[in-house]
């Protein structure tokens, strides 16, 4: 199954503690949608992400290539049996120039927005970079980083 990661999970290091054989396809880009830090965590002291809808805004990110059972472990990891996420079929623009149907995970109920959590986009400036995403995108991710306390 594919799936758009385009926060934490962008890093694989991340990602493949709970899908061991995720494998990176290719980087590929959401039109129309921003993201921003509208999940307040506990266990990271500050904002995660989701994606808000946003007309003229593109999300960077990458897709991966996911087993069906690791997609429910990541399931659990996104908090979906508990309602506090979703996951969606969105098409998503590759670096191929084609559109593909990809899995992404959202907020339900987005509150905030938040400062985003400082390990939280340490991870997302690690997997902007392993996958040599947008270097611009990569500036503003690292500005975002600059502002946490």
């Amino acid at each position: 199954m594919l799936c758009f990661s385009y926060g934490s999970n962008m890093a694989s290091r991340y990602l493949r503690k709970y899908c061991p054989t995720a494998s990176p396809v290719m980087r590929a880009d959401l039109p129309n949608y921003r993201v921003e830090f509208r999940r307040f965590s506990t266990d990271m002291e500050g904002g995660i992400s989701s994606i808000m809808e946003a007309p003229g805004d593109m999300v960077r990110g990458v897709m991966y290539e996911i087993p069906l059972r690791e997609v429910k472990e990541l399931d659990i990891l996104e908090d979906i049996p508990k309602g506090l996420y979703r996951r969606d079929t969105f098409l998503v623009l590759g670096e191929d120039g084609q559109w593909h149907p990809a899995e992404v995970y959202r907020v339900v109920n987005p509150s905030g927005p938040y400062e985003p959590a400082a390990q939280y986009i340490d991870m997302m400036i690690e997997g902007a970079r392993e996958h040599d995403l947008d270097a611009l995108y990569i500036e503003y991710l690292e500005s975002l980083r600059h502002n946490v306390t």
